[in-house]
């Protein structure tokens, strides 16, 4: 054999072991990246969509993005629940742009099935809102589907408290909770309701404003229920919207604009960059009988990690993230130095870098002190939803400040769990007349 052919096959050895190597390394990968297999659910779980509220970009653009970056993930989903807040008025032509944008292939790939569950207070803003829902979107109130040997539980609510409709819905519940639990003993029971169980996930305590009792007397009673809800707008990323106790509670974010809680930052419930915020969840469950929750900034389409795990077997057993308390606290780097700019109006910027935290820092304290007098304070978000977007380093204006005084400035970092960082402090500087 010539050199040329002899060249020419070790050229196509080489190739061929090549292919080969790398169809096997992305297999590997799809495995590892899917984690799901042809026979166990995967499913996608969005809410509060807001046909057509107008904040910001609108849902006619957010929501179809936030679909493209979820729907399309390899490998796809089996269905994509949505879970409450359809619409902003409950209007039938919000109806129709909703059902335009879930009944675009290019949207919604097809083969993936939708399920579209009523929110009682946007949906239901109109005295006729249950009929113009069942007219338009032509699924029931209330379903029980399975799908691929595991149980699916969606609940539309009349409102928060004790009604005709809710304790009809309550009922449904509590039928199908124990039909699912007899047939299928160990494996979790998906649960779709819009509004989340009072004092479990983020967003549903009293303080926060968003959560009902109504359907706490059954969920207490099966440790294998997994529920899924939104209402709140409250920022998937934060480590509370997770919450295991009598059962799992997951808060899904929204799909129009983000929200925290009241009385936390001086700016109100809509911090800076609220109207760019769009989430959803993917879940999967796995050959162990686990469950992997991935949660997605599906504005930026980044997966915001790390990924939750509902642990089997579902009997309660194996809550890990029962009782948290978000230890250890925020912290800056040792000898960080807030800067201080002082402006020409007599006004100050207090500018200062990100605190680190092992999840979120929720948000920051600043204060204007004389000596160990507090002369002025402001709390400012972090904009942990942005993520990789967030800003690097936050500014925060103060006027109005006492002149001839030797002031500093002071930042303390706060997470999620009000856990507190070693306070910095600038240099003093002082404000002339």
């Amino acid at each position: 054999m010539n050199g040329n052919k002899l060249i020419g096959m070790n050229k196509f050895i080489a190739t061929a072991i090549w292919v080969f190597g790398w169809a096997c390394y992305s297999a590997s990968l799809s495995a590892q990246d899917g984690k799901n297999h042809v026979g166990l659910p995967r499913f996608a779980v969005i809410s509060d969509t807001h046909f057509e509220n107008g904040k910001g970009e609108g849902a006619k653009v957010k929501v179809p993005k936030a679909l493209k970056n979820l729907l399309h993930k390899t490998p796809l989903v089996d269905a994509v629940f949505v879970v409450g807040d359809l619409t902003d008025r409950g209007k039938p032509e919000e109806y129709d742009m909703l059902l335009t944008t879930f009944g675009d292939t290019t949207h919604v790939p097809k083969g993936v099935d939708v399920y579209l569950i009523m929110g009682f207070n946007h949906d239901k803003s109109r005295s006729d809102g249950f009929e113009i829902y069942l007219d338009k979107v032509k699924q029931p109130l209330h379903r029980y589907v399975e799908i691929k040997g595991y149980p699916f539980i969606t609940i539309s609510e009349g409102g928060v408290r004790a009604s005709a409709h809710n304790d009809a819905a309550a009922k449904f519940l509590s039928d199908k909770l124990s039909e699912a639990s007899q047939k299928y003993p160990g494996k979790p029971i998906f649960v779709f309701m819009h509004v989340p169980p009072l004092n479990t996930v983020y967003g549903s305590s009293p303080s926060e404003g968003w959560g009902t009792d109504v359907f706490l007397p059954v969920l207490n009673r099966y440790p294998q229920a997994i529920v899924f809800s939104g209402h709140s707008h409250f920022p998937l990323a934060d480590p509370r919207s997770i919450h295991q106790d009598r059962f799992t509670t997951i808060n899904d974010g929204s799909t129009t604009y983000g929200e925290v809680e009241p009385k936390v930052i001086d700016i109100g419930i809509h911090p800076e960059n609220h109207e760019y915020v769009t989430e959803g969840i993917i879940a999967d469950v796995l050959e162990n009988g686990n469950v992997e929750i991935e949660r997605w900034d599906t504005y930026r389409n980044e997966e915001i990690l790390p990924r939750w795990t509902v642990e089997a077997p579902h009997d309660g057993s194996r809550f890990v993230y029962k009782n948290r308390n978000g230890l250890p606290a925020p912290a800056f780097p040792h000898g960080y130095r807030p800067k201080v700019e002082l402006l020409a109006d007599g006004s100050i910027s207090v500018i200062f870098r990100q605190a680190k935290d092992n999840e979120v820092v929720h948000h920051y304290v600043v204060e204007i002190k004389d000596g160990e007098r507090v002369v002025a304070s402001y709390r400012k978000f972090s904009q942990y939803y942005l993520n990789s977007r967030m800003p690097e380093q936050l500014t925060v204006n103060f006027s109005d400040l006492p002149a001839g005084k030797r002031l500093s400035a002071q930042v303390v970092s706060v997470d999620s769990y009000n856990n507190q960082s070693i306070p910095v402090e600038s240099k003093t500087f002082e404000i002339r007349k």
